[in-house]
């Protein structure tokens, strides 16, 4: 599991007390104050996760406090923890249903999800395609009741919910969609970019893909020319595309993959040209800002609680977490985060250090929770599956000492 700073900087945290994980997951790390976090009875709100109706009202203070937000974002401890993500659909159907919500975010890449969320919206069979465009923390019988919710209301619905994806890992399924996109745009003249930066991704998707190898050997020098000459195709791409022969709906959609793809490239580029190391988190957060760039449009994000974090696990660390804090900054007061959270159980992990697709996941126990941290202060709460509004927590729970997670 990640680590969590003591002060929850979550606006809600969801927790049960037994859960089966599946996750992609470090082990925490110790903790620095031992003093266990008191959670009085009388914040807690217990909610059961056998009924959807029975959960809707009790979650009716937490819809209260979402539902005029522009961006929701719930997290999770682990990756894939079947209460956390069968609470999540029930918040994010709710969201949707009752508050005009229209997109789900995942932490994927955002060129593979628009091509599942395709297949979902023609009502065709979405199962084969999982394991092909979900990086393997999302290929799972969970994801796919919410994605069949999600076909279901859009047969009997005019105003559509969509998938998307707000990471930037590959860049292949971007160049698809541009190179689709652009083939009847009159604009013979961007072949060339899609060409260098199909050549690019290629390059980059499959190193990414060897990583884990042991075996394998990485040329820096190859991967930062690859990078950097696909980082100026799609730069170029950008800045062609707003006068390019399209629809609106077309427009958005090659932005946004070709914004991508730039992000994709964008660790070597910062390197290279500024110096510094790149952010994830804020490639999550201006991908989130695209996509609600239009009127009315409100987003949900389902992405590891130190993403949807108001701050970074480790200070100065550029990869770790604090999307929130980019969030909060674009679109201030319009931000919500739910933190998930759990003290035992068992969790599915990959020993991968890059995670892909293709990314093996097995189940593992999960360690005793830390002492002082907040699994083991959640252990000792007065009800199983809960919530409760970090705001009402004592002063003495919210000194900044790492335990055990960080939202």
């Amino acid at each position: 599991m990640k680590n969590f700073f003591r002060s929850l900087l979550a606006t809600a945290c969801l927790a049960t007390i037994s859960l089966v994980v599946r996750a992609q997951a470090n082990l925490p790390a110790a903790a620095t104050d031992t003093a266990r976090i008191v959670l009085p009875a009388r914040i807690i709100t217990p909610v059961s996760l056998q009924s959807y109706e029975t959960f809707r009202a009790a979650v009716q203070p937490l819809i209260k406090q979402m539902a005029g937000k522009k961006v929701v974002a719930m997290g999770e401890g682990t990756h894939g923890t079947a209460e956390f993500y069968k609470a999540r659909f029930w918040l994010t159907r709710i969201l949707m249903e009752e508050h005009g919500f229209d997109q789900l975010a995942l932490e994927n890449t955002y060129g593979d999800t628009y091509q599942l969320n395709e297949v979902l919206q023609k009502g065709d069979d979405f199962k084969p395609l999982m394991p092909k465009t979900l990086l393997s923390i999302w290929q799972n019988q969970e994801m796919a009741q919410v994605f069949s919710w999600m076909q279901q209301r859009n047969l009997t619905h005019q105003h559509k919910v969509t998938l998307t994806g707000i990471d930037a890992m590959f860049s292949g399924a971007d160049v698809d969609l541009l190179q689709k996109g652009l083939a009847t745009s009159g604009c013979a003249d961007l072949q060339a970019l899609i060409t260098q930066l199909r050549q690019s991704s290629q390059y980059k998707d499959s190193v990414w893909y060897q990583l884990s190898n042991p075996a394998y050997k990485l040329s820096r020098k190859k991967l930062f020319a690859a990078a950097l000459a696909g980082h100026d195709a799609a730069d170029k791409l950008l800045q062609a595309l707003p006068t390019a022969r399209l629809s609106r709906q077309q427009r958005t959609v090659l932005i946004n993959a070709a914004t991508n793809a730039r992000m994709a490239f964008d660790d070597f580029y910062q390197v290279k040209v500024n110096k510094r190391e790149s952010s994830r988190d804020s490639v999550f957060a201006e991908m989130t800002r695209l996509l609600v760039r239009g009127k009315g449009q409100r987003i949900i994000i389902w992405a590891h609680d130190a993403h949807v974090a108001r701050r970074g696990v480790v200070p100065g660390d550029n990869n770790g977490g604090g999307t929130g804090a980019f969030l909060e900054r674009m679109f201030p007061g319009q931000y919500f985060v739910l933190a998930t959270a759990t003290a035992s159980g068992s969790f599915a992990a990959t020993t991968q250090n890059f995670i892909s697709p293709a990314s093996p996941m097995a189940a593992y126990p999960l360690p005793q929770p830390k002492a002082g941290s907040w699994e083991a202060s959640l252990a000792h709460a007065s009800s199983l599956d809960f919530y409760f509004f970090t705001k009402q927590l004592g002063a003495q729970d919210q000194s900044p000492n790492p335990s055990c997670g960080v939202v």
